[in-house]
């Protein structure tokens, strides 16, 4: 998956559009997570904040999408009936405020281990995205959406989302349109989604992709 990460981090960095304190990642190509192979399960790695530290993993399987928190990050999920120890992720709508403190009773923020709240490099957790049965699917995602996640950096705690939409026909998998971050620790952050990209990012994207390969050959 080393060439994956390469090619995200590209599109990522040079698609990348600042507003006031809050950064924009529009990936020109959205990126299709799935997975038909079994058992094994395909990671998707991203760097949020683009500092050479992956923040999340996106896990697919044959039968699931999933989000992985790396380390102490965590993300919003709708709380699952007593003893509401975990719960899926919350598809959330524009305008909804991620930050230290959720609106609603039914949302809140958790670690993909909810016991320790750390995810450790050995550990095989994720949080469920979207679940496909002999009789449907099951997911909170039925229209284009964001996941509201938080991570750490070197200055602090920062809030964000992933731009999801799922897909069409009962089956597992996710389209990832792009991701927004809040550059001030600790301030809170407005879901919406990522706007297209004009055609001059896309000339400059294909420029750095070029020039990324060259150097690598």
């Amino acid at each position: 998956m080393k060439g994956l990460r390469i090619i995200i981090g590209t599109l990522t960095i040079a698609t990348s559009l600042s507003h006031a304190a809050v950064t924009v990642h529009v990936l020109p190509q959205p990126l299709e997570i799935f997975n038909t192979d079994f058992p094994v399960a395909v990671m998707f790695p991203l760097d949020v904040d683009a500092n050479g530290t992956t923040d999340f993993t996106f896990m697919a399987t044959n039968i699931s999408v999933s989000l992985r928190t790396e380390r102490a990050n965590r993300l919003v999920i709708n709380v699952s009936p007593p003893p509401n120890l975990g719960g899926p992720v919350a598809s959330l709508q524009s305008n909804f405020l991620i930050g230290p403190s959720l609106m609603g009773s039914d949302v809140r923020w958790t670690s993909s281990d909810i016991i320790g709240s750390y995810v450790s490099p050995d550990e095989l957790v994720a949080t469920g995205i979207i679940q496909v049965f002999f009789s449907g699917h099951n997911t909170q995602f039925r229209e284009r959406s964001v996941i509201g996640v938080e991570f750490e950096a070197e200055d602090g705690i920062h809030y964000g989302y992933f731009d999801i939409s799922p897909s069409p026909w009962i089956e597992p998998r996710i389209t990832l349109h792009g991701w927004a971050w809040e550059t001030e620790p600790g301030k809170a952050i407005l879901a919406g989604q990522v706007p297209e990209p004009s055609s001059w990012i896309l000339a400059g994207v294909a420029t750095a992709s070029l020039l990324l390969l060259r150097r690598r050959e």
